[in-house]
């Protein structure tokens, strides 16, 4: 039997003006890469909407809410939020999810 996850699994969407994307992904990439050495991360992952290029979509894994909270002051994740902030059209969406001991 496969052990299950028990940490904090987030899923965040967003859409960016197309004028932005170039300006953004860079940023994006950047913080991917520093946000999977943090240690209490277990997996960081963006990708496109295949029928929508301008929809992302983040899954990551952390260990609690606590870690997420302390990822989300790092320099690497401040730098996406602000390009975000520029370069997104509409809002972030993001749902923490947590497992259910009966689906285990």
């Amino acid at each position: 039997m496969r052990e299950s996850f028990q940490g904090i699994t987030v899923v965040a969407s967003f859409h960016l003006k197309k004028d932005h994307l170039e300006e953004v992904l860079p940023v994006v990439a950047a913080c991917i890469k520093a946000s999977q050495q943090e240690a209490t991360n277990f997996s960081y992952i963006c990708r496109r909407d295949l029928n929508d290029p301008l929809h992302f979509v983040f899954t990551e894994q952390w260990q609690s809410v606590a870690a997420i909270q302390d990822h989300e002051q790092q320099p690497h994740f401040l730098a996406m939020k602000a390009a975000l902030e520029k370069g997104m059209e509409g809002s972030l969406s993001v749902t923490l999810l947590e497992n259910v001991a009966a689906f285990s």
